[in-house]
């Protein structure tokens, strides 16, 4: 029989799973925080030994590239192989004892065959490509020297070119090498030669030339090479600076100097002078009546009391020079010599109109019909024809030439020598002169 106290027992029982379970959920949770937070840990580990195996990585890098250039610029500079050769690998800078093994951020040799260095000479300046072939696959470096005399402009102040122990001429236009040093001996600076006619010999050297002076030295112990110097220009640009075009006109320009002139042809259509005639085609588009008499032929002679007859009618014969309108004219009430009218304009009639007036023609008045018969009449007219023709019209504009200064080389050069495009400024010669000595002390 179930009874008060078995229920009481149950739910104690359950009481006791719940609580055990939540203690159970609550360790799990417990323990994911943890792993959590060492993966957190591991992770900030990682990223701080990577920026540091990076910072290392550089400063090795850095500390590579510059073994390599001071060794680079002895064997170009200091021993003078900057006019015969271009290119040098790492091996053969260590053949001539210039330089050890490279080793990378990683402690492996870097290759001495693939690490090369690589001079390219230009107008006034050297480019020297720095080329370290490594396991951590350095990038090249760039650095860049001035000429005459060699200074290195991006070197940080860590280079043997600073243009105070060694003055490079390099203006010879045949360099004669200088012999091989020996690895352990840096190469000394030699005095400039005294310029005088008596030179003490202990400041020539029968390997090496002298540095180039203009003062030349008279000794027959000394050899002597000579060079001439000038000065390259080049001529300034030449353009043209043209003015506003003018608007196309029909009279005629002339192209001169400082002138320039277009053309250009225009068909156009006009009508012509005024014409006479019988036959014309009336409803013609290209032809433009301007006015039409009709005249009469007579079978029969014709008589007037007074005046003279002509087509039936008997006319004044006192002859008139005036003006006469359009419509008089068109009036059969003259008659009109027409090759004594002077053309037609448009004026004011007495009743203040603008009309077509007829100017200066020769006229006689109508009296009335004459006596007699006629058998005929025909229309004379007066016309215009519609023409095409070609009108050429002009326009100009002024042209001014403007010429820039000569460009100068800033310094002297062989003619031979000189850069694209410039010629020997004439009077620039400058003569300069170099000795050795003929035979060498024993």
């Amino acid at each position: 029989m179930y009874t008060i106290d078995d229920q009481k027992e149950d739910f104690y029982d359950d009481e006791d799973y719940e609580e055990s379970n939540w203690n159970n959920r609550k360790g799990l949770i417990f323990k994911i925080i943890i792993i959590i937070l060492c993966i957190i840990v591991l992770i900030w580990l990682i990223m701080a030994l990577k920026g540091n195996k990076n910072t290392n990585n550089t400063d090795i890098h850095e500390a590579n590239v510059e073994k390599v250039r001071l060794a680079a610029e002895e064997y170009f500079f200091l021993r003078n192989n900057k006019d015969t050769v271009s290119n040098i690998n790492l091996s053969s800078l260590q053949s001539e004892g210039l330089i050890g093994d490279i080793v990378d951020a990683n402690d492996k040799v870097c290759s001495p065959s693939a690490s090369n260095v690589n001079l390219e000479k230009k107008i006034d300046s050297y480019r020297m490509t720095v080329a370290l072939s490594c396991s951590t696959k350095d990038q090249e470096e760039v650095f860049h020297y001035d000429r005459n005399p060699i200074i290195c402009l991006d070197c940080s102040g860590k280079t043997h070119m600073d243009g105070k122990e060694v003055v490079i001429y390099d203006i010879d236009p045949t360099p004669t090498p200088t012999p091989s040093v020996s690895p352990t001996i840096k190469p000394t600076v030699k005095p400039t030669p005294k310029e005088d006619t008596n030179p003490d010999e202990k400041y020539y050297s029968c390997k090496d030339w002298s540095s180039w002076t203009k003062v030349r030295v008279v000794d027959s112990d000394l050899l002597e090479k000579v060079q001439v110097l000038v000065t390259g220009v080049k001529p300034g640009k030449t353009t043209k600076v043209y003015g506003d075009w003018s608007e196309y006109s029909t009279n005629k320009k002339t192209e001169t100097d400082g002138i320039e002139v277009e053309k250009k042809v225009v068909e156009e259509e006009s009508w012509s002078d005024y014409k006479t005639g019988v036959d014309i085609d009336t409803s013609n588009p290209n032809i433009r009546i301007v006015s039409s008499e009709t005249r009469y032929e007579n079978t029969n002679t014709n008589t007037c009391s007074s005046g003279f007859a002509y087509g039936g009618n008997c006319y004044s014969n006192y002859t008139v020079v005036g003006n006469l309108t359009y419509r008089e004219y068109n009036s059969g009430n003259y008659l009109v010599k027409k090759e004594f009218c002077e053309g037609a304009k448009t004026l004011m009639n007495s009743e203040g109109l603008y009309v077509l007036t007829y100017i200066n023609c020769e006229y006689n008045t109508k009296l009335g019909p004459a006596n007699g018969g006629i058998s005929s009449s025909y229309t004379v007219y007066t016309y215009q024809e519609k023409t095409t023709k070609e009108v050429k019209y002009y326009r100009y504009r002024t042209v001014e030439t403007v010429k820039e200064a000569d460009h100068l080389t800033a310094k002297k050069y062989l003619e031979s020598e000189l850069p694209e495009g410039f010629t020997k400024l004439p009077g620039s010669e400058e003569v300069y002169y170099s000795y050795k000595l003929k035979t060498c002390e024993k």
